[in-house]
């Protein structure tokens, strides 16, 4: 049995699946479910990036140490419209380059090490490799930040809806390669992985150590799913993690649309197959 314990200690929760709720109730729900960690979703209505100068950051972590929560990796709202590092246009590559660094001296300020970070996406009528390249070009921009404010880059793979650059290992590995940079990591989302096929080990394979964090979730094998929900088999893809030796933090991401009105029965469910295991 998962003792709460060990829970608290080696799992986080995106707030995402709280976001038709106010962030005091996910609060609560922390609280209620015996958590402590917080992978935070800079969605504006929970966290807005645009306000966040020191004053309003050093409010915002007051409110988190009152209730003994802390940040430990952070999620900007990068994926998709209006933000693309891997835009065709100069201009709003710069816009999306901006806005990382702006997230990354939040994430400083914030303490949080880790923060997550997508490729953007080309257009479906041009060459992919002229995307991939404008795409590693920004990464590497932005590594060099990230290295500045002391702040790890956490790469996440997705799936051809989000993004038609980084679906699979190998082509996270090539990104990785051609940016080159020692502040840019992997992210490992255990949803996407299923969703190719692949596994645990092909992914520690190719980048051991570099796994900054990983996302948990059940699936079909897509869709962010409480678990038991859907068809992964989350406690083997556990103990694997445990086999590879990989000590960070796991981010619960249960954020599918089903779960809008009942986000804490969900984080619930998830729970409670924890301390089944």
């Amino acid at each position: 049995m998962m003792r709460q314990e060990q829970i608290r200690r080696e799992f986080a929760v995106m707030n995402n699946a709280f976001r038709m709720y106010s962030f005091s109730h996910f609060l609560d729900s922390m609280e209620v479910l015996g958590l402590t960690q917080i992978d935070l979703w800079g969605g504006i209505q929970h966290f807005d990036p645009y306000a966040a100068d020191s004053i309003y950051i050093k409010k915002f972590r007051g409110i988190l140490d009152s209730r003994g929560l802390k940040v430990v990796a952070y999620t900007p709202e990068i994926l998709g419209y209006p933000y693309n590092l891997a835009a065709r246009y100069s201009e709003i590559r710069e816009e999306s380059l901006d806005y990382c660094r702006r997230n990354i001296r939040i994430a400083a300020e914030l303490k949080a090490p880790v923060m997550l970070i997508s490729p953007g996406f080309g257009m479906w009528d041009e060459p992919s490799e002229e995307a991939f390249l404008r795409a590693a070009d920004s990464l590497r921009k932005t590594a060099e930040t990230a290295e500045q404010y002391g702040v790890r880059l956490a790469l996440e793979h997705l799936t051809i809806q989000s993004s038609n650059l980084l679906a699979n290992v190998g082509a996270v590995q090539r990104m990785m390669e051609t940016v080159g940079h020692p502040c840019l990591g992997a992210a490992l989302d255990l949803g996407q992985m299923s969703v190719f096929g692949e596994d645990v080990d092909t992914y520690f394979d190719s980048f051991g150590e570099k796994i900054w964090i990983v996302h948990m979730m059940d699936g079909v094998p897509g869709n962010h799913l409480a678990f038991g929900d859907g068809i992964l088999p989350l406690k083997e893809y556990y103990g694997k993690l445990k086999e590879r030796g990989y000590k960070g933090t796991i981010t619960l991401e249960i954020n599918d649309r089903r779960y809008e009105k009942k986000p804490r029965g969900a984080l619930k469910q998830c729970i409670n197959a924890l301390r089944s295991w």
